[in-house]
């Protein structure tokens, strides 16, 4: 792997571990509260981040083997992330904490495969990222706040968290 990502990789690993942490800190009506201002219940947040790694595992599949990646929808209509994701939450709705989990390890680790095939001309490559011109190397250095990102979403769901030391601490780092 290019010694670049090193910190990127350390970072993005031990936030998964708080993220997990945290999520098997969670009683089932918490899990089952509905965020506000948000489609998703506390628990959907733990799906979509146990898929998200599918989606992004294969972009950058591509990305690595130097293939053009153009995703399509169903019958191919253009494609939508949120659709994607919303299909991904639904089909995983019955499933336990520790199995979503599990299934994100997984998909975290062959993400990490792939990742480790980039070169350092990957890595300088700029693209179009919500109307910011960034590198592939500036992507994974934001990806790596994900998720601490919907843990707070998913706090918004039960506030009184929030005075739990280790996740305000965890948290704030992020400025979340």
């Amino acid at each position: 792997m290019d010694p670049q990502l090193d910190p990127v990789i350390a970072e993005t690993n031990d936030n998964r571990l708080r993220f997990e942490a945290f999520c098997r800190s969670l009683g089932p009506a918490q899990l089952e509260a509905p965020v506000p201002s948000a489609t998703w219940c506390a628990k959907d947040y733990i799906a979509h981040l146990a898929t998200i790694d599918i989606w992004v595992g294969d972009w950058f599949g591509h990305l690595a083997d130097g293939k053009p990646w153009l995703p399509a929808g169903e019958s191919g209509a253009a494609f939508s992330i949120d659709t994607w994701n919303e299909a991904q939450i639904v089909e995983r709705r019955e499933m336990t904490v520790a199995e979503l989990l599990s299934e994100a390890a997984g998909h975290r680790a062959r993400l990490w495969a792939t990742v480790d095939r980039f070169s350092p001309e990957v890595l300088a490559n700029r693209f179009d990222f919500h109307e910011n011109n960034i590198t592939y190397l500036r992507y994974l250095q934001l990806w790596a706040g994900h998720d601490p990102a919907h843990a707070a979403d998913m706090l918004r769901a039960f506030p009184e968290r929030r005075a739990d030391g280790a996740l305000v601490q965890w948290l704030a780092a992020y400025r979340l």
